[in-house]
């Protein structure tokens, strides 16, 4: 079976930092996470699809206040959230005919 939880850990932070006082969205954000291997489902919200509401409010509070949150979410989320772009027709690549060598 998977894990239910991802391994966490606690960092002091001074309260009146831009991210203390972004404490409970940051924690909503770490709490709203998948399970490990499980990109597409809410460990605390379990019926909801992941990204879930809650943490999509907290997400929206932190940029609020300038704070990246792909510091606080797992490197193998972040295709989750930022899926890589794709080159579309107009864009030459190297591996499309017609592409510049080089």
């Amino acid at each position: 079976m998977a894990e239910q939880w991802r391994a966490i850990v606690a960092l002091p932070v001074a309260a009146n930092s831009p991210l203390g006082r972004a404490g409970d969205a940051a924690e909503a954000v770490t709490t709203h996470l998948p399970p490990p291997e499980e990109h597409a489902r809410c460990a605390v919200c379990r019926t909801r699809p992941w990204p879930c509401d809650p943490f999509d409010t907290a997400v929206r509070a932190l940029a609020a206040l300038g704070i990246p949150v792909g510091y606080l979410v797992p490197l193998d989320l972040h295709p989750v959230l930022w899926p890589p772009a794709t080159p579309t027709s107009d864009q030459p690549t190297l591996d499309m005919p017609g592409a510049l060598d080089g």
